[in-house]
């Protein structure tokens, strides 16, 4: 069987070949997938290709550029661009998709799908190669209807069944949609009908809840953040990048906990703190030590953060620890 880089070889961009500066791409986009805002560290390093053609209500366009990403918030949402879904397959580099409390991260064979009617955040790395089909929602029923909604930013394998058939026929019709003649618009129509057809056998296959999902993402950002209190730096931006989400997403986690990520941190800082100060094991070690070990760079800082969270002095706060009979010492929480 022909691997997904062999099919797609030709629809690989040298990256010589990206001609495109980051305010003409930004206008490409909006113009040939759906309007976005965009977000790009280097704009004038910047280079990008997007070649889009349409046949029979489905655009097929592909798409390489440099690393950036794209928001589009309800502000952004308009009624000529609300009723389309995109299904993306990655060629090359790394893409991230969010959506509907989800996260897709995207390697090369890796597909997932997007609705423009609902508010995304997309980041594309460097090398960032793709092939996508833009499509009205009526292709899989009402307009104003989401029968997607449940695998939304939700990253599928390209492989034997369906997802590799599906695709395969989709490269096939973009490579050769101009010499398919009076015959196109049919062979569109057939393969959309599987398009249908495999995304709602992957809707069937999704089980596990959204709320589910979300909470296991939290406690696995938690335990993150457990294991790296010592680095002085840990911050949002560190933790986002590390589970592949945007800052906002990480935010909105924190913000259904009534807590927020700084917030977090710094009381899992002070608990540890409290819980080393608490120990006989180490009762030689300096206080500037046990605070230097969590993360603080200064005594004086963490004792006004330790005091302001405890109402005690460090120092303090040891000695009642140590005489007070065992188990009677609680954390902050």
């Amino acid at each position: 069987m022909t691997s997904l880089a062999e099919h797609t070889a030709d629809l690989l961009v040298p990256p010589g070949e990206l001609k495109v500066p980051f305010g003409q791409w930004t206008t490409a986009v909006r113009r040939n997938v759906m309007s976005f805002q965009f977000d790009c560290d280097r704009p004038r390093a910047f280079a990008g290709m997007i070649h889009n053609r349409s046949l029979g209500g489905v655009d097929f366009v592909n798409m390489a550029c440099a690393k950036h990403a794209a928001y589009r918030d309800h502000s952004a949402i308009s009624d000529a661009d609300a009723g389309f879904y995109v299904m993306t397959l990655q060629l090359s580099g790394q893409f991230w998709i969010e959506q509907d409390d989800r996260v897709a991260l995207l390697k090369p064979g890796m597909f997932a799908i997007y609705d423009s009617s609902r508010p995304a955040a997309l980041t594309a790395s460097d090398d960032y190669r793709s092939t996508c089909i833009r499509f009205p929602k009526e292709r899989l029923g009402s307009r104003n209807a989401d029968p997607l909604s449940g695998i939304t930013a939700t990253a599928f394998e390209y492989a034997p069944g369906l997802p590799s058939v599906v695709w395969d026929m989709l490269i096939s019709l973009n490579r050769n949609l101009d010499s398919l003649g009076t015959g196109g618009t049919i062979a569109v129509h057939n393969v959309m009908d599987l398009v249908s057809a495999m995304l709602r056998t992957e809707l069937g296959g999704q089980v596990e809840p959204v709320a589910a999902r979300r909470d296991a993402l939290l406690q696995r950002i938690r335990e993150y953040i457990d294991d790296h209190l010592g680095d002085p730096e840990l911050g949002p931006a560190q933790i986002a990048a590390a589970h592949y989400i945007s800052l906002r997403y990480l935010h909105n986690l924190f913000e259904q906990t009534d807590s927020s990520v700084a917030r977090w941190i710094r009381t899992r800082r002070i608990e540890l703190c409290q819980r080393d100060l608490s120990d006989p094991a180490m009762a030689n070690i300096a206080v500037s030590a046990i605070a230097a070990h969590r993360g603080f760079t200064s005594p004086s800082h963490f004792g006004q953060v330790f005091k302001r969270e405890t109402g005690q002095a460090p120092t303090e706060y040891r000695q009642q620890a140590m005489i007070a009979p065992k188990g009677t010492t609680g954390l902050v929480r």
